[in-house]
C-alpha cells in the first residue's frame, strides 16, 4: 500500500514539472525545412554552320548548359569530337572525322542526354565533309544512293553539282547545294535530255509530258527548283511529232537570251526566255534528207555550242557535230569522215577553241580551233565519259578507274581506282567531280 501511494505521488509531481516547463514560454527549436532546388532543363537551339568540314570549329547555342567542359560529351555517330570551350549558352567544338556526311550528333551533360530543338533540313544535325587536300582524290558518301545511268551533269562550285538520272517523270535533275550532302529533285527530265542551271539556281529544262505523241516542252525552273512540269508550265511546246526532244540547252544568268537545239538538228533562240525563233535545221530525221540525231552537247555561251552524234550519208553511218563557235559565222556542219560507222559518245570544251570528242567510246578527236577542223589523238581504252581543264589536261572514265591525260588526250595513264563503277565525271573551277553509286569522288587541283 505504501509503495501505491508513492508511485502516485511521483507521477504527481511529473505531470506538475512539465507544466512548469509549459508556463515559461519556452518551445522547441522547428527542424528546418530543405531549400528547394529548381532543375533547369539544358536546350540546343541553333548552330553557327549546320555544316562543316573535318577540323572545323563549330559553335552550339542554347540554354543552361554547364560551363565545365568536363561535364559534356559530344559524339558524332559515336566519334568523340574535341570540346573547345563551354558557357551556359554555348558551347565550341571541333567536328571530327566520320564515315558517314550526316552523322548522328549526341550531346551528354553529366551522363545525361540534352533536348535539341534544333529545325535545319538535316534533322537536328551537323553536317560534316572531309577536308579537301590539293592534288588528290578523296571520296564522301553518297547519300543518293541512286544506281540509275547519270545523262549529264552541270558543275558550278566545289558544292553545288546538278545531274540527270533516269527515264521516267518520277527522275529527273538532281542537285546538292553542300558538297553532296543532301540532295533534292530540281526539275523532272529524262536523265539524256538537256538542262542549264545558271549561278542563282533558275534554268530551263526539257521535260517529255506523258508519251511521244503528246510531245514534250522546255520548262522555266525557278530558284528552288519544280519538282513536277505540267504543259502550261513551259515557255516553247514541242511542235514535232516522235518527241525529238531538246539535246542542248543554254540561257544566261537573267533567263533572258537562250539557244536550244533538238535531237533532230533544230535550232532554236529566244532574247527574252519566252518567245523562241528557228535558225537552224539541220534536217535530221526530215523526208528527203540524211538521217541523224544529236543527243551530246557542250554549251559555253550563246555563241560557242557543240552538239554531237551521228549522221548517215549514203548509208554510211558518221559521227556528227553541229556548232556554232563564234558571233558571225551562224551554225556550222561537220561529220568525221574518215570514222565510218561510228558515232560520238561524249563532248567536252575546256574553252572556246579546244574541244574533244569521244567516238564509240574507244577513240578521240580533237580540235584547237573551236570544231572547224578535228584532228586524231587517241585510240584505245574504252572509256565512257570524259572531261577537260585544259587543251592539255583532262580525265576520263574506265569502268571503276579515273585516267589522267596531260597531254591533250595523246596517252592516259591511271589516276584513280574506286570500289565500283563511276558513272560521270566533270570539272568546274579547279575542281573534278565523280559520281558512283554510293560515293561522291572529288578532287581540288
Amino acid at each position: 500500500m505504501k509503495n501505491k501511494i508513492l508511485a502516485i505521488a511521483l507521477l504527481q509531481f511529473l505531470f506538475a514539472l512539465n507544466a512548469c516547463s509549459s508556463d515559461s514560454g519556452d518551445s522547441p527549436t522547428p527542424t528546418p525545412e530543405p531549400p528547394v532546388v529548381v532543375v533547369k532543363t539544358a536546350k540546343i537551339s541553333s548552330y553557327s554552320k549546320n555544316t562543316g568540314e573535318t577540323g572545323e570549329t563549330i559553335s552550339i547555342t542554347g540554354e543552361n548548359f554547364s560551363d565545365k567542359v568536363s561535364d559534356i560529351k559530344i559524339t558524332f555517330d559515336g566519334v568523340n569530337a574535341t570540346i573547345v570551350s563551354a558557357t551556359a549558352t554555348e558551347i565550341k567544338v571541333v567536328l571530327p572525322q566520320t564515315e558517314k556526311v550526316l552523322p548522328k550528333m549526341v550531346i551528354t551533360m553529366a551522363d545525361k542526354q540534352i533536348s535539341n530543338e534544333v529545325k535545319n533540313s538535316y534533322n537536328g544535325n551537323i553536317g560534316i565533309l572531309p577536308k579537301p587536300v590539293a592534288d588528290a582524290w578523296f571520296t564522301i558518301e553518297n547519300t543518293k544512293k541512286s544506281s540509275l545511268e547519270i545523262g549529264r551533269t552541270q558543275m558550278i562550285s566545289d558544292k553545288v553539282m546538278y545531274y540527270s538520272i533516269g527515264q521516267d517523270i518520277s527522275e529527273g535533275v538532281y542537285r546538292t547545294l553542300d558538297g553532296g550532302i543532301s540532295w533534292s529533285l530540281w526539275a523532272t527530265s529524262q536523265y539524256n535530255f538537256g538542262f542549264y542551271v545558271t549561278k542563282n539556281d533558275e534554268g530551263l529544262c526539257y521535260t517529255l509530258y506523258g508519251d511521244q505523241s503528246t510531245g514534250g516542252g522546255l520548262n522555266k525552273i525557278p530558284a528552288g527548283g519544280k519538282a513536277y512540269g505540267t504543259p502550261n508550265a513551259y515557255v516553247w511546246k514541242e511542235i514535232n511529232s516522235g518527241s525529238p526532244g531538246i539535246s542542248s540547252v543554254y540561257v544566261d544568268d537573267n533567263l533572258q537570251k537562250g539557244t536550244i537545239v533538238s535531237q533532230r538538228g533544230d535550232v532554236y533562240v529566244t532574247s527574252n526566255g519566252a518567245d523562241f525563233t528557228q535558225v537552224y535545221d539541220a534536217n535530221l530525221n526530215d523526208a528527203n534528207y540524211d538521217a541523224g540525231f544529236i543527243n551530246k552537247s557542250a554549251e559555253i555561251d550563246n555563241n560557242h555550242i557543240w552538239v554531237a552524234g551521228q549522221k548517215t550519208i549514203k548509208s554510211i553511218n558518221y559521227p556528227f557535230i553541229l556548232f556554232k563557235n563564234n558571233e558571225t559565222d551562224g551554225w556550222k556542219e561537220h561529220y568525221l569522215q574518215n570514222e565510218a560507222n561510228a558515232r560520238v559518245s561524249e563532248v567536252s570544251f575546256a574553252d572556246v577553241s579546244n574541244g574533244f570528242v569521244l567516238l564509240n567510246n574507244a577513240t578521240i578527236y580533237k580540235t584547237t580551233n573551236g570544231g572547224d577542223t578535228w584532228t586524231k589523238v587517241y585510240t584505245g581504252e574504252k572509256f565512257t565519259k570524259f572531261t577537260f581543264k585544259d587543251a592539255n589536261t583532262g580525265w576520263a572514265i574506265l569502268e571503276n578507274k579515273i585516267y589522267k591525260t596531260i597531254d591533250g588526250g595523246v596517252t592516259w595513264t591511271l589516276d584513280y581506282t574506286n570500289n565500283q563503277n563511276i558513272k560521270s565525271i566533270g570539272y568546274k573551277n579547279n575542281i573534278v567531280w565523280a559520281v558512283s553509286t554510293d560515293n561522291i569522288i572529288k578532287r581540288y587541283l
